[in-house]
């Protein structure tokens, strides 16, 4: 009777050790999926961010040229108000007296020296 339960207890531990064994190998698999994915999800959220810093820095950047831009839009704006009005001026004013010939300058020698003279 005594080895009858001693191979008794043999038959349950058999099976008993080959699921703990199966068990243990699924297990293991589903964490090494589980870590993987986990690795995976980890890269992409550092992907993410590395990308939405260079995202940033893109923005920050195109935002100093439009400014740029303004400033430069806004300037060539005035000054094209500026000439405008210059214009408008030069337009509004009266056209310059003719002076006649004869109160003009008197005309250089005609030997093209210069008189030394006194008068």
């Amino acid at each position: 009777m005594e080895t009858s339960w001693w191979v008794l207890a043999a038959t349950a531990a058999l099976p008993a050790a080959a699921v703990w064994c199966v068990d243990r190998w699924r297990h293991g698999r589903q964490r090494a999926a589980l870590m993987a994915h986990l690795d995976k999800t980890e890269r992409a959220r550092q992907f993410a961010v590395q990308q939405a810093l260079q995202a940033r820095k893109q923005v920050e950047k195109l935002q100093k040229e439009l400014s740029e831009h303004r400033r430069a839009a806004s300037q060539s704006t005035a000054q094209r108000e500026k000439t405008r009005q210059l214009q408008a001026a030069l337009d509004a004013a009266p056209e310059p007296a003719v002076v006649p010939e004869d109160t003009a300058a008197p005309a250089p020698p005609t030997h093209g020296f210069a008189d030394t003279l006194p008068m």
